[in-house]
Parts: structure tokens; C-alpha cells; sequence
């Protein structure tokens, strides 16, 4: 059975139940009024509203029982019209057709207010008490009936074009939300059941199914990290706050993505949520936008090194960090020698190599814990936390080492070397700038020392 005729079928059931109620009103009248020789109407009566509820409870033919339906309902008319007075006649004669609108049916409509006509011309040829009306006024009711039919008709029709279009309208939007991936969803407090668009599955893989099937999958797909930031949202949804969280979520295939839960809670007169709605707008490409731009804003294209403005917040982080546990921090400013002329003679793209390769060096050179960043051209400066001297001279001498093989770089064989220039906080300076300027002056004078070398800032004052 489809749906329509299922609709179909529960209306049918609805007006049995009117129709055993009119019944039984009717037979207490007869009795009440000692209609004695009209028994004959309520046996008749019987058999048609056992025969009609035979065939819907078995779901027999629910098309063929509507029309059935609407005929027992006129013959009831036709009936109770034999027996009523003048002013009760016209609402007789109308009811069938009103009980008709129900089904909201083109023929169902037309069928009722073929019967009506009848039961208009059989009011007017057959009640002796009614002498006074005239043809004219059978006439004009018959032509009001006819206005009512089409009324009905035409009122319908505007109805099912609006729903059609609403319809319409629905679908359009849902292959809207599908096609830029949005769920829309709801949640019954009670039931503590999920409801969501088709476009859940193409969102994590799941379908909206498995959510009613396992009420708490929801939870399960939620990263792990997120789960303490949803708990808190959820109680703030509770309390009658609208929402907008940013979460991620791990697909059916393992897949990492990132949603924005946007949330709505539907409360009751008392201002208790009893459920809430929402949408989940897939944005797993912005975000990975907005970090590759973070990245970007922060990390030198070429070596991929962090960059002077990562470093400026780094070293205000490094510098809190070793205020607070009274230690010391080392600056080691870094030129690569000889890279100039390299640069000019093989190119920018064999300098960009050396400069990726270099960088690479550096990196495998230092701690975890060591901060290294590309501030331009060939020079490099390096942050070291919580250090000695005996420290950062080990380090430095590390990194000259590391220089010692050539850079081998489209068959070319390449030597760089680096300068180092070594300043300390706090005895070379307190701040970014005085301790940059002093490890860099440092590293000029390791250069002035022949180059491929490191020396402190303290060196300086000797060598004057």
C-alpha cells in the first residue's frame, strides 16, 4: 500500500467512527420518537456501517470504500430528511457534501454534491409541509449548490498548487543544503532521538539511519579532543542559549573533518527545552584555508622555517618562560658565508636550493625545545632556552660542523660555511632588539675571524 492510499485508508477509519456515532445517535432518536414502523432504517443501517468498517479494517480497496463511505452518508441523509422538519432540512441536504472536503478529492467532491442536488430535489418534490416554496427557490438552491461544488473544487486545487510548490520548494532547498553540504537535524529531549537530512551521509559517512539506530553515535564521531567543548556547549543549549560550535569529526572512513554546529533549542511555555533544532555546515575546506593562510602569515614560504613575526611571539613567550624560573636564553644570529656569490653567479633558483638545504641542516641540529626561524635572505637566527654557556658553545660548534660536507645541488659541489653570532639574555640585553643588534654584531666579528665560526657578544669587548 503507498502512501497516498494509506492516507486514504486512516480517513476512511476517521469517518467510520463519525458514521457509528451518527448511527447510534439516530437509532436513540427512533426509539426515543417510537418510530416504530421505521425500523426497517436501522437494520439497514447496521449492514452498511458493519460492511463499510469490514472492508477498511482489512484494508480492502480504501478508494472504492471512500466512495462507499460518501454513499452511506447520503443514504443517512436521505433518511433523517424523511423524518425532519423544515429547519433542520437544509443542513441535512449539505452535510454529505461538507463531510466530503475531508478527502480533499476532485471526484469525491463531485460525487457528494451530485447527491446533494438530489436530496435538494427530493426535499422540494416530496415534503407537504414546504407547499409554499416555489420552483424558483429549488432552482436557485440547486444553483447554490453547484456554486459550492465548484468553490470546493477550486479551493482545493489552489491548496494542492500550494503544497506542490511548498513541496517543491522543500526539495529545492534540501538539493540546495545537499549540494553545498548542510544538514539540517533536529532533537527530541525526550526521546533523546536524532533527526537528520540525507545529507549526514555525505557529511561522515554515516547514514541518518545508524544515528537512530545508535543514539549515541553522534557522540562517538565527535573528535576526541572536541568532546569536553560539546559538553559545554550542550549544557549552554539546555539553558535556552542558541549556539555556534566549530568541531571535528572523524568520518566513517577515519577522516578528519571540521563542521560548524549551528543550534537552536524549542522551549515550552515553562522555558523548558524540549527539543532542539539546528544545522552542521560542512567547513572543513575553509578551515584548512584559514590555516594554510595562518601558516602562510607565519612560516617562510621557501624553507618553510617560521618567519620574523613568529619569532617576535615566540621570543615574548620564551623570554616570560625563563623570567619566571630565573633562567638563561641565548640568541644565535647566522649568515652563510659565500652565499652571495653563489647566488650571483648560478642564479636565484640554485641560491633558493642552498637556502632550503641549509635550513634543513640547521633544523637537524638543535633540540626539540630550540626555536629556529629564516628572517631573509641567507640569515637565520635561532632561540635556546634554559642554557649555559657550555651549552650553546657545543650547539654552535655542532652547527659549524654540519657545514663541513658540500652541498651537492644539480651536479654542482657547493661550500657554504656559517657565521654565528651569540648574544645572552641577561647579560647582553633584555629585549628583542638589543639582543638581536648584539648577536648580530657578534657574527660580523666572526666573520672578521675568518669566517665558518661562532663568537659571543662578551668577545667584542676583548677584541677592541
Amino acid at each position: 500500500m503507498d502512501k497516498r492510499v494509506k492516507i486514504i485508508n486512516n480517513k476512511n477509519k476517521l469517518l467510520i467512527r463519525t458514521l457509528w456515532g451518527i448511527y447510534f445517535v439516530s437509532m436513540n432518536l427512533f426509539f426515543i420518537k417510537s418510530y416504530d414502523n421505521n425500523i426497517i432504517y436501522l437494520f439497514i443501517g447496521f449492514i452498511l456501517c458493519t460492511v463499510i468498517s469490514v472492508l477498511s479494517y482489512y484494508k480492502i480497496r480504501p478508494i472504492f470504500v471512500t466512495y462507499f463511505i460518501i454513499s452511506v452518508f447520503s443514504i443517512g441523509s436521505f433518511f433523517l430528511l424523511k423524518e425532519s422538519h423544515i429547519f433542520s432540512s437544509m443542513s441535512i441536504i449539505w452535510f454529505t457534501l461538507i463531510i466530503s472536503s475531508f478527502y480533499e478529492n476532485y471526484k469525491v467532491i463531485f460525487l457528494s454534491g451530485i447527491y446533494s442536488i438530489i436530496l435538494s430535489i427530493y426535499f422540494f418534490y416530496n415534503k407537504g409541509q414546504i407547499d409554499s416554496v416555489s420552483y424558483t427557490d429549488l432552482i436557485y438552491l440547486i444553483l447554490l449548490e453547484i456554486f459550492i461544488i465548484i468553490h470546493m473544487i477550486l479551493n482545493l486545487k489552489i491548496n494542492k498548487n500550494a503544497r506542490m510548490e511548498e513541496k517543491k520548494n522543500e526539495e529545492l532547498l534540501k538539493s540546495i543544503l545537499d549540494s553545498v553540504n548542510i544538514v539540517s537535524w533536529n532533537f527530541d529531549v525526550e526521546t533523546k532521538e536524532f533527526t537528520f537530512s540525507e545529507g549526514i551521509n555525505k557529511i561522515s559517512g554515516y547514514k541518518k539511519q545508524d544515528f537512530k539506530e545508535n543514539i549515541n553515535l553522534w557522540r562517538e564521531v565527535v573528535h576526541p579532543k572536541d568532546r569536553e567543548n560539546i559538553k559545554k556547549a550542550i549544557k549552554d543549549i539546555y539553558n535556552g542559549k542558541s549556539k555556534v560550535v566549530e568541531t571535528r569529526i572523524i568520518t566513517k572512513k577515519g577522516l578528519e573533518k571540521w563542521i560548524q554546529i549551528r543550534t537552536i533549542p524549542n522551549v515550552d511555555n515553562y522555558k523548558k527545552v524540549i527539543g532542539i533544532n539546528g544545522v552542521i555546515i560542512d567547513i572543513t575546506d575553509r578551515k584548512y584555508a584559514e590555516e594554510k593562510i595562518k601558516y602562510m602569515a607565519y612560516h617562510d614560504v621557501l624553507t618553510e622555517l617560521p618567519n620574523r613575526i613568529h619569532f617576535n611571539n615566540q621570543f615574548i613567550k620564551i623570554l616570560s618562560e625563563v623570567k619566571q624560573k630565573n633562567q638563561k636564553m641565548a640568541v644565535l644570529f647566522i649568515d652563510l658565508d659565500k652565499f652571495k656569490n653563489i647566488n650571483d653567479t648560478l642564479g636565484h633558483n640554485m641560491g633558493d636550493l642552498l637556502l632550503k638545504q641549509a635550513a634543513n641542516r640547521l633544523k637537524k641540529s638543535l633540540r626539540e625545545t630550540d626555536f629556529i626561524c629564516r628572517i631573509g635572505g641567507d640569515e637565520f637566527i635561532i632561540l635556546l632556552k634554559d642554557i649555559t654557556k657550555e651549552h650553546v658553545k657545543k650547539l654552535a660548534q655542532r652547527i659549524v660542523n654540519t657545514f663541513k660536507d658540500p652541498f651537492i645541488l644539480n651536479k654542482h659541489i657547493l661550500f657554504v660555511t656559517p657565521s654565528i653570532g651569540i648574544s645572552i639574555y641577561p647579560d647582553n640585553g633584555i629585549d628583542i632588539e638589543t639582543l638581536i643588534k648584539n648577536a648580530d654584531d657578534a657574527m660580523y666579528l666572526a666573520k672578521k675571524k675568518g669566517k665558518n665560526n661562532y663568537q659571543f657578544f662578551d668577545s667584542i669587548k676583548e677584541n677592541i
